[in-house]
């Protein structure tokens, strides 16, 4: 095991080393064949392993990469508790317990703003539900780097969300006290096109800089 270590942790280096670097991988093969002992060529596979580590730290792709998969997975989280809260919203249909009825009784809304808001309930979790599929989707886009059908489906998105918002503030205009699962959205509009013009800054920065 240890004579192989070397060649191990050399096969490590060469992958993990950039696209602009490819060329040092048949390099450090071969200067590994070329160690004197064992002690020798542990060192040599070692210092690869660091200059691959430090050139990929360095690389503008991956510094692309890695922002555009942390937006994708903060998009799927998302995605994931709005599913959660139309779970939620589907089991309530079928008789489990309604907070949100509950915070609307004991804020003392109107026998007219509670028959309103069984009714619009179906539309909301289908809301939940499209919202939740929708902004998992945005999430795949993103990762694979398709802005185009990223931003599409973006659109989509806020449009479900701006949809469910609007029937929630036409039966509560003043929603003070109301738990509402919109605000997680309502983060996103802003947190989401500020993170992709940092990103297109950046991917200007390297162009430029190359």
């Amino acid at each position: 095991m240890t004579d192989r270590l070397p060649l191990i942790l050399c096969n490590l280096a060469t992958r993990l080393l950039p696209a602009s670097r490819r060329s040092w991988a048949d390099a450090m093969i071969a200067e590994l064949s070329h160690a004197d002992d064992t002690r020798a060529a542990l060192n040599f596979a070692s210092g690869c392993l660091l200059a691959a580590l430090r050139e990929r730290a360095c690389d503008a792709d991956t510094h692309i990469a890695a922002t555009l998969w942390t937006i994708a997975v903060v998009t799927a989280l998302y995605a994931v508790v709005q599913l959660v809260c139309a779970a939620h919203g589907v089991a309530v249909l079928f008789g489990a317990h309604d907070g949100m009825l509950d915070a609307l009784l004991q804020n003392g809304a109107s026998p007219t703003i509670i028959a309103s808001y069984e009714t619009a309930r179906p539309i909301v979790v289908g809301c939940f539900l499209a919202l939740g599929a929708v902004q998992l989707t945005t999430a795949w886009f993103l990762s694979r780097g398709q802005f185009r059908p990223f931003a599409t489906a973006w659109c989509i998105a806020f449009l479900i969300a701006g949809i469910a918002v609007a029937i929630q503030l036409s039966i509560i205009p003043d929603g003070a006290g109301v738990p509402s699962e919109f605000h997680a959205v309502l983060m996103q509009a802003v947190a989401v096109p500020v993170l992709l013009a940092w990103l297109h800054r950046r991917r200007r920065h390297f162009q430029e800089s190359s």
